[in-house]
């Protein structure tokens, strides 16, 4: 099976699960921090472009965000963090950013502070998960400090090639060298789950399904 092949199994898989898996092995792999999808239902799950921000009062045009959008790979997730936290009043990613990474045919995008132009987004069905709404440009607050670099946010670090998941539930980075593992762990999850669910449906009762399944 290609890499690509195994994202588009991981696609298949809540991130309830996924993180689960990542559990298991020792890791943490969730965003501990709430966010919103543009997309309610839709899942989107592939490697990490990352971007890198910090604060800044020059008025430039973010060129190296767009190049990054440019230049992705088809099925790529951009991720974008501004050095030293987040910020709820500047957008750092919109409309034009948006239609952008879907005709190139990115994935989706991870922001990791306000985006703005919502409408558009949801309009034009791109996913985008973010942590809050502004009108406000990032340009003469923000500058963008490097591309495909290591990010850390919400916990995690995110490394370029990274495997990102987003659900209505969160998002989940998976370690590229640990996917075929945490593949094969949360399907072995949701089996468990399939099973207890259908024994549920019969009528046993629920202590009884999880003192012999072990799971919950």
């Amino acid at each position: 099976m290609s890499f690509k092949n195994y994202i588009e199994e991981i696609k298949k898989i809540p991130t309830a699960s996924l993180s689960d898996a990542l559990n298991q092995m020792g890791l943490n792999g969730t965003l501990n921090v709430t966010f919103h999808p543009a997309l309610e239902g839709v899942r989107i799950a592939g490697p990490a472009v990352t971007l890198l921000d910090f604060y800044s009062t020059r008025r430039v045009i973010p060129i190296e965000a767009i190049e990054a959008i440019d230049n992705a790979e088809k099925g790529s997730v951009l991720v974008r963090v501004i050095e030293g936290g987040e910020a709820q009043d500047i957008a750092l990613f919109g409309g034009l950013m948006s239609l952008a990474s879907k005709v190139r045919g990115l994935e989706g995008a991870i922001i990791c502070g306000a985006i703005r132009d919502i409408r558009e987004i949801r309009e034009m069905n791109f996913q985008v998960f973010y942590r809050f709404l502004s009108p406000n440009t990032s340009i003469g607050r923000t500058e963008v400090k490097a591309v495909n670099v290591p990010v850390k946010y919400g916990g995690v670090t995110i490394n370029p090639g990274d495997i990102v998941v987003g659900d209505d539930d969160g998002v989940v980075v998976i370690p590229k060298d640990k996917v075929i593992e945490v593949l094969e762990r949360a399907r072995q999850i949701d089996e468990l789950e399939r099973r207890e669910a259908e024994e549920l449906r019969r009528g046993k009762p629920f202590s009884q399904i999880i003192r012999e399944y072990a799971r919950v």
